[in-house]
């Protein structure tokens, strides 16, 4: 008897409660694209690096004998690097100790 009146009282307080809208629930979502948080990361890895953008550029551009392009810091689990793209080469540096992890030419 006690659990048909639970199972009442229950069904009762959830036909109470509207589901919420989808609005309601867009803070639920587990991650986050703001602006600042993107730079944040950008600076701790900045800070990480041995190896400044200006020295990774300058031997990406000796390895590859073109100008440099683009470049990116990134990480790749514990791994640390610069890469770095040239006009038909890119080239990944090791941002700690400037050992060269990859060099692809593409013709």
């Amino acid at each position: 008897m006690k659990a048909l009146l639970y199972t009442i009282i229950l069904s009762v307080i959830v036909s109470a409660n509207p589901q919420p809208k989808v609005d309601s629930m867009t803070p639920l979502r587990g991650y986050n694209h703001k602006t600042i948080i993107k730079l944040q990361k950008k600076r701790q890895l900045r800070s990480l690096a041995n190896i400044k953008r200006d020295e990774a550029k300058a031997i990406a551009a000796t390895l590859c004998d073109q100008n440099v392009t683009s470049y990116k810091l990134t990480h790749r689990g514990q791994l640390l690097f610069y890469r770095i793209y040239a006009d038909n080469c890119k080239v990944e540096i090791n941002a700690l100790n400037g050992a060269i992890i990859s060099k692809a030419v593409s013709k």
